[in-house]
């Protein structure tokens, strides 16, 4: 013989004998214990959730499937499937929200609004002469868009010439306003010059840079002189090599 467990049911207070390894969901049904199950005990719903309100460590693990539609949420919710939960020992269980009254009121109250719906909703019957009118109402329609789009072309056609006056006349940007130099526009680049004054302070800059540029440009210079003396032949080498030679 099967070992068995008490389950304590909430709010009712009623004690339940649940053989182990048998999973809630078929064993308080078999108590006749209303839980509310759309999907047959396959774990694809989550309308058998029950809450734990003690033992939960007589509880097996909750599976994967379980846990892929709650979560790994127990610590904080208390909530487990009834479908997935077989019990080790004794729990009490809170079933408060598995009321079948309400649940067969709610889903009566469901069917009556849809086939109500369904009544008062008549079938869309058209007729020939209706028909007839609403397809010469798609081709006047689409005559007079192929005339506006015709109208439009026209009139676009050599347009500028045609429509005169101030609308055609350019457009002046930022309000007619004369444009503002940029700081590049102080440079004329082909020249190396300054196209307007400088400030004092960029002078100042400006009369460093080129007296350094000029140093350089010296040193270059005299290196260079010193380079061609060194390559020069000295008049008495000359003579020598002319007496050997």
């Amino acid at each position: 013989m099967s070992k068995t467990h008490k389950v304590t049911l909430r709010p009712e207070g009623k004690v339940v004998q649940i053989e182990e390894g048998k999973n809630l969901l078929v064993a308080l049904r078999e108590a006749d214990t209303y839980i509310k199950s759309s999907c047959g005990g396959h774990a694809t719903c989550t309308d058998c959730i029950i809450k734990i309100v003690s033992g939960e460590d007589n509880l097996t693990p909750p599976p994967f499937e379980e846990l892929k539609l709650l979560g790994n949420v127990f610590h904080i919710t208390k909530e487990r499937l009834a479908c997935q939960t077989m019990i080790l020992g004794d729990v009490t269980i809170d079933i408060s929200k598995h009321d079948k009254a309400s649940d067969e009121a709610r889903l009566k109250n469901k069917t009556s609004n849809y086939s109500k719906k369904k009544q008062t909703k008549k079938p869309l019957i058209r007729k020939e002469q209706d028909i007839g009118k609403i397809r010469q109402d798609k081709f006047d329609e689409q005559a007079k868009f192929e005339a506006e789009q015709k109208e439009k072309s026209d009139t676009w056609k050599n347009h500028w010439e045609k429509e005169k006056g101030p609308i055609n006349e350019a457009k002046k940007l930022a309000g007619g306003k004369r444009p503002k130099f940029f700081d590049t526009d102080k440079v004329d680049y082909e020249k190396d010059t300054y196209t307007r004054p400088l400030s004092a302070e960029s002078q100042k800059l400006k009369d460093e840079r080129l007296a350094k540029e000029k140093q350089l440009k010296n040193d270059r210079k005299s290196d260079k002189e010193l380079v061609q003396k060194s390559k020069e032949i000295p008049e008495s080498d000359k003579d020598f090599k002319k007496f050997r030679g």
